[in-house]
């Protein structure tokens, strides 16, 4: 998808501790008749596009997201959704008169969305490997070190940006994050603080 291709529109999705990164894919669990509602608006609108938002725990949500473009689509009682990360927004303003959430957005800034996939010199793999390591072994999670050692660093970071159970503040960091090396460092300080067997300093993020 193209820069100017995208909609200055978007209906929204807004998800507890729910991050989508650019390249990411992400599984979703639908349940409400108003989420059903989102997803044929999108589908009505020919873009598959939903703009997902995360929770504010301070009230309402944050004022940054992800546009995701639904790639998978399981009907049922419940819908199943498999979104891919487009490229992130900001919102400018809630639409009101919709029985869906609505927004207008501003993509500005985040053109390197759209891009290949990163590569960034100054991301320090071999530290964050073995910070990973010793989170996962904390965290009684079982990884798949083949798979991971195969990994390009943007899956390994987007992955787990996505899936690590950080407060809301603490992911919304990583979202607005400018560089690949600039959420790896938010990562690493995280997964310093969050595990007992490393040494690291709580993060300060505002």
């Amino acid at each position: 998808m193209k820069f100017r291709d995208l909609p200055s529109t978007l209906p929204l999705y807004v998800g507890d501790g729910t991050i989508l990164l650019p390249r990411a894919q992400l599984p979703v669990l639908f349940k409400a008749q108003e989420d059903k509602e989102l997803i044929d608006y999108a589908f009505r609108k020919g873009h598959r596009l939903i703009g997902l938002l995360q929770t504010n725990p301070d009230g309402g949500h944050f004022q940054t997201g992800c546009v995701g473009k639904i790639m998978n689509f399981q009907d049922g009682p419940y819908i199943f959704v498999t979104f891919r990360g487009i490229c992130r927004f900001d919102i400018r303003e809630i639409l009101e008169g919709s029985p869906i959430k609505k927004a207008s957005v501003s993509y500005e800034g985040y053109k390197i969305d759209l891009d290949d996939p990163q590569t960034d010199p100054f991301v320090d793999r071999s530290r964050l490997l073995n910070l990973l390591k010793t989170y996962l072994e904390d965290q009684e999670i079982m990884a798949n070190w083949d798979e991971i050692n195969h990994a390009s660093n943007e899956l390994i970071i987007s992955s787990l940006s996505m899936a690590c159970p950080f407060k809301p503040i603490e992911k919304q960091a990583l979202l607005e994050s400018s560089s690949l090396s600039e959420r790896c460092d938010i990562m690493m300080a995280l997964m310093e603080f969050s595990s007992p067997h490393l040494k690291g300093e709580q993060p300060v993020l505002h």
